[in-house]
């Protein structure tokens, strides 16, 4: 059994790794967040006044990851693929059980993970919401091979990353308190050691306990949260995020499961998974933004009783093969559909990787960290300011990425994305004293 973890574990890091081949390791805006509280934190001092909402396990991680200096945003976005290899893992095995063993299910229900809205994207980009699946399948998984303290580790990690977690974590800890006393020490740690986490490091960051739910309570637009039923809209966005046929299966097994334990088993993924959009859908209508990738674990979870559901639907029928060749084909088409957006990440992931290293480069033409502040305030683009942060080696706060610049400034000019126009535009009369590809820096030292 250990070898065959550690060759699972194996093939884990080589998969993970040969994907940094493949797409550039390229942090998105909450990981270069997470990087640089890490780096402030491992260095005894934490400042969390602007910024995403504050995530204790990914910055804890970070923290760990910061004596490694330049090489910690790489290291952090492969450890997430390392997950995201887990997850899919994961979702193979679960799906393989619940269908009976059947390799066909597990392997549909990988896919649908992979395919569920931007997995695979967030993954690339070193976000948290293939570290959360793997945790709450891997949960699941050790809990079933009876190894309880990993399950309640895993548990214990899933309430550190995301606090639609909690009630399902309350649920299960009642549970648990109720029927298993040799666990009440680790449940009554855990009670503590959540909360903990989340609140204390804002109040010494930024002197506000709940600084990271109202930033949270700020949705970008377009965002469910902005809907006229925000409810209702964060649900119809979680369901889109599925492939269609395994709606398909999740009806079959429903149908079934009146009559045959085995599709009530292939349903418990299923009923966690809509419980959990179910959270997100109610967050957003209490004001959270309700964005899909919140939903996105649930849905994952949807997505292997659908796998699973298919399979054992595929059995009932007078000619299995053929109805499971179906139920493959029909799952291939959008998977094919959808796989066809891996030449537009490589391109995206690209270019924030050319962004990020060219910043390295021209704050370094500009006088390097001294120079700039000693010029003035830092500038830079809307959803650039952690980035700027950690390559100016300043904390947030210090770089201001929405105002209009007004001297004395550094404006650090360039495009979030390669179809977006640069941004910010500098004062009238700013000198350019360093030039990048993507890149333009203009000072005005004085006003």
């Amino acid at each position: 059994m250990q070898r065959a973890r550690l060759r699972v574990l194996l093939a884990a890091v080589a998969l993970a790794g040969l994907s940094l081949l493949v797409v550039a390791p390229a942090p998105s805006y909450d990981p270069w967040a997470w990087l640089l509280w890490g780096r402030e934190l491992a260095g005894g001092a934490l400042d969390t006044r602007e910024g995403p909402a504050f995530k204790p396990l990914p910055v804890a991680l970070c923290a760990l990851l910061a004596p490694l200096g330049g090489a910690a945003p790489v290291v952090w976005v492969a450890l997430v693929r390392v997950a995201a290899v887990f997850a899919l893992w994961f979702a193979f095995r679960l799906g393989w059980r619940l269908a009976g063993g059947s390799v066909w299910a597990g392997l549909l229900a990988a896919a649908g993970v992979a395919l569920c809205g931007r997995f695979i994207a967030y993954a690339a980009a070193g976000a948290e919401p293939a570290l959360l699946l793997a945790l709450v399948l891997g949960g699941a998984e050790a809990w079933r091979a009876g190894r309880p303290r990993v399950a309640l580790a895993c548990a214990l990690g899933c309430g550190l990353v995301r606090v639609e977690t909690w009630p399902f974590l309350l649920a299960g800890g009642a549970w648990l308190w109720r029927s298993r006393r040799e666990y009440r020490p680790a449940l009554a740690a855990a009670a503590a050691l959540i909360p903990a986490a989340w609140f204390l490091p804002e109040l010494a960051g930024s002197g506000d306990v709940l600084r990271s739910g109202a930033r949270a309570r700020l949705p970008n637009p377009g965002q469910p949260a902005l809907a006229a039923v925000p409810a209702a809209a964060s649900a119809a966005e979680a369901a889109a995020l599925l492939l269609w046929p395994l709606w398909i299966g999740l009806a079959a097994v429903g149908v079934a499961a009146r009559r045959d334990p085995a599709a009530r088993r292939a349903l418990l993924p299923a009923a966690a998974g809509l419980g959990w959009v179910a959270v997100v859908a109610a967050m957003a209508q209490a004001g959270f933004s309700g964005e899909p990738r919140y939903a996105l674990p649930g849905v994952a979870l949807i997505a292997v009783s659908g796998a699973a559901g298919l399979v054992l639907a595929a059995r009932r029928s007078p000619w299995p093969l053929a109805a499971t060749a179906l139920a493959t084909l029909l799952l291939a088409v959008p998977v094919g559909s959808r796989a066809t957006d891996l030449g537009d990440l490589r391109a995206s992931q690209a270019y924030q990787w050319q962004l990020a290293s060219e910043l390295g480069d021209v704050v370094r033409a500009a006088g390097g960290r001294g120079g700039v502040l000693a010029c003035g305030r830092p500038y830079v683009g809307p959803y650039r300011g952690p980035l700027m942060a950690y390559r100016l080696g300043v904390v947030k706060a210090a770089v201001e990425p929405d105002d209009a610049p007004h001297p004395p400034a550094v404006v650090f000019r360039s495009a979030l994305t390669r179809t977006a126009e640069p941004a910010p535009a500098a004062p009238a009369g700013a000198r350019t004293v360093a030039r990048s590809p993507l890149w333009r820096v203009q000072c005005a030292c004085s006003s």
